[in-house]
């Protein structure tokens, strides 16, 4: 092989070998310019979300004072007053009420703030005609279609037809007389209790159980007697 060819060979390979840098540099110029557009695209997004969240409307934003409210010196959040609630000692004074109601179901809650957290509710009961309470000073007292009778303003409720008034509370030598009786669940299961005050709390209860089956239980004369689809006899 003379020079001359020895040369261009030569020639032709650094030619090749400059190309192949060229291109080789053009291509991983344009895949970093890719990336970098990605990368700035990446942050152009995450920069206009941070800017919509912090131009959100202010008043989509702020919770109403109606939701919740916050008390300035603990900073508890509690559940908003009930406007409805009687504060016992000024709106009505304390003592025992029946509550009657011409609604086929009723509602009261006692509780020992406005609030209606489940912690502050001393008692509360859904019933059906009348049914008795127990309130102090510093109570507040929520009805829904029921009213407030002092007990010796109430209405003596007939007990001739018991049939009649299956969900009920009743106060033994008023609505009741003392006596011996045999108390039926109406249908699978019922429900009897005996207690020395309205107000459902352990130390008051003389018997509190579900039924299946017919049982006989004693009346005092100042108890209060309550039962739930059931009905009762005199024992002879």
């Amino acid at each position: 092989m003379s020079k001359k060819t020895t040369f261009f060979s030569k020639l032709k390979f650094l030619i090749i070998g400059l190309l192949f840098l060229v291109i080789f540099g053009i291509v991983i110029g344009l895949l970093v310019t890719v990336a970098l557009d990605l990368k700035n695209s990446e942050a152009q997004n995450l920069s206009n979300s941070s800017r919509e969240i912090e131009t959100i409307d202010t008043e989509e934003a702020t919770i109403s004072e109606e939701t919740i409210s916050i008390e300035p010196e603990t900073g508890e959040v509690t559940t908003p007053v009930d406007d409805t609630a009687l504060l016992i000692g000024r709106d009505l004074p304390s003592g025992v009420y029946k509550l009657v109601s011409d609604m086929p179901t009723a509602f009261y809650r006692i509780s020992m703030t406005p609030q209606a957290n489940f912690i502050d509710i001393k008692d509360n009961d859904v019933f059906s005609k009348f049914t008795y309470i127990k309130v102090e000073d510093g109570d507040y007292l929520t009805l829904i279609d029921a009213d407030a009778i002092p007990l010796d303003e109430a209405p003596v409720t007939s007990f001739e037809n018991i049939d009649t008034h299956k969900n009920a509370k009743y106060l033994v030598g008023k609505d009741i007389n003392p006596g011996s009786y045999t108390v039926y669940p109406d249908d699978k299961y019922g429900f009897v209790e005996i207690s020395n005050e309205p107000i459902n709390s352990p130390s008051n209860i003389v018997l509190s159980s579900y039924i299946s089956s017919p049982i006989s239980i004693n009346l005092v004369e100042g108890q209060f007697f309550k039962i739930s689809q059931s009905k009762i006899t005199l024992n002879q």
